[in-house]
């Protein structure tokens, strides 16, 4: 009786809570929506039932279903915008609007092998999205980067604005001294990508990254040792999302470019006036007879249609001032042209384009993203196909094999081909900028026969051979991460970076037509055509085994980092030329016969090992604490000394989730204070370029047998020279950095700021060693000797806000750092080499009083024969009298004795800042980007800016050298010109002609529309944007014209930089 009982009860139970069950799910329902911002659809979005596990996401479209109850919350979130709650109601479908997040500092940010909320971070980090580097006509990411986050110094390199150029990236600063000459290092920072140490910016489609994150302190960057002592950009290329379906974008932009900054040649007639000036004041006969003046006025006014005439001297069968007849002595002086060089070897307007195609989308357990890129740059060079092209493909697929195991396999490939006009001596070769800069506007550009002009090098273009650059790379990565806990993930990867680089330079030989239509070797041109080819090929393999544990107790919060990696790299170059091809047009080694080629090669192998560790702990977001390193070895060095322990630890403390800080929160709504200190190691010393992987071996020379080799036995013998010393105690510089910063946002986290101060000093750089007596016999080896400090802040300030309908954000950045020398050897501190206390950068010069305006001045002033003893007249540069000792010298140049020079400037670039103001209202958006340096002091020697420096070969007369002094102008701004060395009496640095190149320039301007997601239903697509953009719109600045203010460095004699006009779409389908 008792069991049935039970029974009973049991089953009345069972059948209450089938009830109940029942009950339940008929309440639930099937509800659905679609999750969208200002632009489209999300794909990807997170929808959950909140205080559930019950949750799905969005698919492309952004549409969504989910089962659930009238009465329940759904949580909807997705990076980077705020979080959407919405209460379930009777209602079948929900439209649902994300607004972007306007408090950065809840962002999550990329860091060394793990991500971080940005709130949480105590390093200095930086980091922007991909979306802010799209739709520019660029052929390098770091273009886009420039101005955009502080102290990213972005600077052009020498490559200029060439097709295919590599700006020059650094962090914060010199980080090295190098040669004197040269200037302070700026070293790079270590590139990873995707978690990879050692990637190449040139490589990367813009249209596959999904952000760069900046890691500037050695806190920050400490996690990857040796390969980071300047800091770390860390790009994340886009993935797939899981359970979206396949999402296709395409982008293009077509674009038009113009070359800016171009110096303009002033006309024929007043050159050829102003170069027999020259010569005159330098004692020389006149460079143009009178023939030849009347000749140039005739053409130039239209009288005459020719730009020379045939050379009458009795035999002699050539043009004058075309070439081949300067060996009879009617060399260049005597044509009769009217040309700007500058306009003639560049092109006004050249087209380019990019197309980019993305593919992502994903599974249950899987995602995939495919991009696909195509770039055709074309040069800015006329009479000749300059361009760059480069093919790009990049795949990222994941797979849950398991809960506890995921496959990533992650790969990328990249053709660049870039084709330029070959190299040819005294024409083409070297800086062909230089080349065109030194050509006189009287040398004719054709002769009366329609060819061109030999002095003219257009014949090179047209008919000569081509430099040939194909370089294909490709990246391959495998990786598992196992999760044997939660919290707890173990990965493990290996990468292979390939690398094959194949030149070819082809040298046709050229010819030109004289009068009687001879046809003759080009006199600018060697007599043969020759090829020279080479490869170079690089190959990378990097081995990762790292582990994170993550645990949450109470309020204490626990990320534990531990792993191995290991980095090899293999290089070889080998190269041949031969000259004497049977044929112009067939460019192959094996149809040349010069019966002495010549062939080389070589090979180096380094190898970088390392452990690394990292602990973060934070008590309730509050109180933070980071603490890692690495233990690094290098194959640069012997083994005792090949390996290093580099600590750094960082705090931070968020006084805003203190309870005092709640009646100031309303204005002030987060605060975070925070400091690092670490050491970092540079295996490089002070050239991060240099060659040298194995200092610790002496090398040694090898000579063949030739006319100057000693006899010994039956003759001339090989040999091999004796080894130079080395130092067997080299080892690595010490980078100490010191940071401070605060994090805070304003006003309901419309307003974002953070500032930083660091300082920053690198220890045992190499330098050369105490001098031993020469009885040595050898030179002594180098050391590590040397110091230097680099002390600075940045800047950034972000408002975004709506005013209406519109959306609208303003964002500054700006940085500032100074570099000194700390310890170097030299003891007498000579002017010409580094010494201690020396501010990087600094020039020396003279402070100029004026220019003589007569005879009398000149003997009253004291004596500058100690500049020059030919003598000083009215037009030239009087200098001041700075010591006082009634005589102008440079002294022993020396920092004691410097003579009458003082520290007149600074080349370092001051104050950095970039300016983004962006809105968008009813599907336009609008951006514009501003960047400039606030000061910055050039020193140019060359004739860019004289024009005439002393030698009619290397002279030339720009439009600003109108501005001279003359009998009749004595208050000219340049001296008086000489055809002499006794030029560069008035050229001595000084304070009259020290450029002022700080400058502003509008980087971007942007406008766009994305029409209606109806409309752009209507036909099949997702999303539809339509933009304008320009780039290097305007330019402010005191420089003088002849020279582009980011090009002032050298002798400024580089490849312009454009203004770009470009035109594209973006569509998802």
């Amino acid at each position: 009786m008792k069991c049935k009982t039970t029974l009973l009860k049991t089953r009345a139970w069972l059948a209450g809570l089938l009830m109940m069950l029942w009950i339940s799910a008929s309440a639930q329902r099937i509800i659905s929506g679609t999750v969208h911002d200002k632009s489209g659809p999300v794909a990807g979005a997170s929808i959950v039932i909140k205080g559930s596990l019950t949750g799905t996401t969005s698919a492309t479209d952004g549409s969504f279903t989910i089962n659930a109850a009238n009465g329940d919350i759904l949580t909807v979130s997705y990076i980077g915008f705020e979080t959407v709650e919405l209460k379930v109601h009777a209602q079948q479908k929900y439209e649902i609007v994300l607004k972007e997040a306007d408090n950065l500092l809840s962002d999550v940010v990329v860091t060394g092998y793990a991500t971080q909320k940005k709130e949480n971070l105590t390093g200095a980090v930086a980091a922007i999205s991909g979306k802010d580097l799209q739709n520019r006509p660029i052929t390098n990411i770091a273009q886009a980067l420039q101005g955009q986050m502080a102290n990213l110094n972005v600077t052009t390199g020498s490559s200029g604005g060439a097709p295919d150029a590599r700006p020059n990236i650094n962090i914060r600063g010199y980080t090295g001294l190098g040669n004197k000459s040269g200037g302070g290092i700026s070293g790079a920072p270590l590139i990873v990508l995707d978690g990879i140490p050692g990637g190449d910016l040139t490589t990367i489609n813009p249209s596959d990254i999904e952000s760069i994150s900046i890691l500037k302190d050695a806190a920050a960057s400490a996690i990857y040792g040796s390969s980071a002592p300047y800091g770390v950009m860390l790009v994340t290329t886009k993935q797939g999302k899981k359970g979206a379906r396949p999402s296709i974008t395409y982008s293009n932009n077509l674009s038009w470019s113009q070359p800016i900054g171009l110096p303009k040649m002033i006309n024929s007639v007043d050159f050829a006036n102003i170069f027999n000036e020259a010569f005159i004041n330098s004692g020389r006969t006149a460079w143009y007879d009178d023939e030849t003046l009347q000749r140039i006025r005739d053409y130039k006014e239209g009288r005459m249609k020719d730009e020379t005439i045939n050379d009458p001297t009795p035999g002699v069968d050539d043009w004058y001032g075309s070439g081949n007849g300067y060996s009879h002595g009617a060399g260049p002086n005597r044509g009769n042209g009217n040309n700007d060089w500058f306009k003639i070897f560049f092109k006004d307007w050249s087209a380019s384009q990019q197309h980019n195609l993305g593919v992502s989308g994903g599974g249950e357990s899987s995602r995939y993203y495919l991009g696909l890129g195509y770039l055709e740059k074309n040069g800015m060079y006329n009479f000749t196909d300059e361009k760059y092209k480069r093919i790009t493909i990049r795949t990222n697929v994941s797979s849950d094999l398991a809960k506890w195991l995921t496959l990533n396999i992650r790969s990328s490939l990249s053709r660049g081909l870039n084709s330029t006009p070959a190299t040819y001596p005294d024409a083409t070769g070297g800086n062909l900028m230089h080349q065109i800069g030194r050509k006189l506007p009287t040398t004719p550009f054709r002769n009366p026969d329609g060819h061109y002009s030999d002095y003219s090098n257009i014949g090179l273009f047209t008919e000569g051979g081509k430099q040939k650059y194909t370089t294909d790379q490709v990246q391959v990565t495998a990786e598992t991460v196992v999760k044997p806990l939660p919290g707890w993930n173990i990965t493990a990867n290996y990468t292979l970076f390939g690398t094959s680089k194949n030149t070819e330079n082809f040298n046709k030989t050229v010819y030109s037509y004289l009068p009687s239509g001879n046809k003759v070797v080009m006199f600018q041109t060697a007599p043969i055509n020759s090829l020279t080819k080479s490869n170079e090929v690089q190959d990378k393999h990097v081995i990762n085994l790292f582990s994170t544990y993550e645990k949450s107790v109470g309020g204490h919060n626990f990320q534990v980092l531990g792993g191995y990696i290991r980095d090899l790299t293999n290089f070889k170059y080998q190269y041949a030329t031969n000259s004497y091809l049977y044929s112009n047009d067939l460019p192959a080694l094996n149809l040349t016969y010069n019966s002495t080629p010549s062939i080389g090669d070589n090979m180096r192998v380094l190898a970088v090992e390392g452990v690394f560790g990292r602990l973060n702990y934070n008590f309730k977001e509050k109180y933070l604490v980071e603490v890692n390193g690495r233990y690094d070895a290098s194959s640069r060095f012997l083994k005792s000394a090949r390996w290093k322990l580099y600590p750094a630890v960082s705090v931070g403390y968020s006084i805003s989730k203190e309870d005092f800080w709640k009646p100031l929160s309303h204005y002030v709504n987060t605060l975070k204070i925070r400091g690092s200190y670490g050491a970092l190691g540079d295996q490089w010393g002070d050239n991060p370029n240099q060659d040298n992987y194995y200092p610790f071996y002496p090398s040694l020379g090898t000579n063949a047998p030739n006319s100057s080799t000693w006899i010994f036995g039956n003759g001339r013998q090989a040999y091999v020279t004796s080894p130079a010393l080395i130092n067997s105690s080299l080892t690595w510089a010490s980078i100490k950095t010191f940071d401070l910063g605060i994090d805070a946002t304003f006003f309901k986290d419309r307003l974002a700021a953070s500032f930083d101060w660091y300082n920053r000093r690198a220890d045992d750089f190499v330098g050369p060693a105490q001098a031993l007596p020469a009885v040595l016999g050898a030179a002594v080896p180098q050391a590590n000797n040397a110091s230097m400090q680099t002390k600075g802040f940045e800047l950034t300030v972000d408002w975004r806000d709506k005013a209406g309908e519109v959306n609208y954000f303003v964002k500054g950045v700006l940085s500032n750092s100074n570099a000194r020398v700390i310890r170097y050897p030299n003891p007498t501190k000579l002017l010409s080499n580094w010494y201690e206390g020396q501010q990087i950068g600094e020039i020396w010069g003279y402070e100029t009083a004026g220019l003589f305006q007569t005879k009398e001045q000149v003997n009253a002033a004291p004596s500058q024969n100690a500049i020059d003893a030919v003598g000083w007249t009215p037009g030239d540069v009087q200098y001041k009298d700075l010591n006082g000792d009634g005589v102008i010298t440079p002294g022993s140049s020396t920092v004691g004795d410097p003579g009458d020079r003082k520290v007149i400037g600074n080349s370092t670039p001051r104050f950095l800042y970039g300016l983004s103001i962006g809105a968008d209202w009813k599907g336009f958006d609008f951006s514009l980007f501003v960047q400039g340096v606030a000061r910055r002091d050039s020193w140019i020697s060359s004739n860019y800016f004289w024009g005439i420096i002393g030698g009619e070969w290397q002279s030339t007369l720009l439009t600003p050298n109108l501005d001279r002094y003359t009998p009749e102008t004595p208050n000219g701004y340049f001296p008086k010109y000489y055809m002499t060395s006794q030029m560069n009496k008035n050229m001595q640095v000084q304070t009259r002609y020290l450029q002022n190149s700080a400058y502003m320039r509008v980087k971007n301007l942007q406008i766009g529309y994305s029409i209606p997601n109806s409309s752009a239903k209507k036909l099949g697509l997702q999303r539809v944007r339509l933009y304008v953009s320009m780039d290097n719109l305007a330019t402010f600045t005191r420089l003088q014209k002849t020279i582009d203010p980011e090009l002032s460095i050298g002798d400024s004699k580089i490849y312009p930089l454009q203004r770009t006009y470009s035109f594209g779409i973006n569509l998802t389908l």
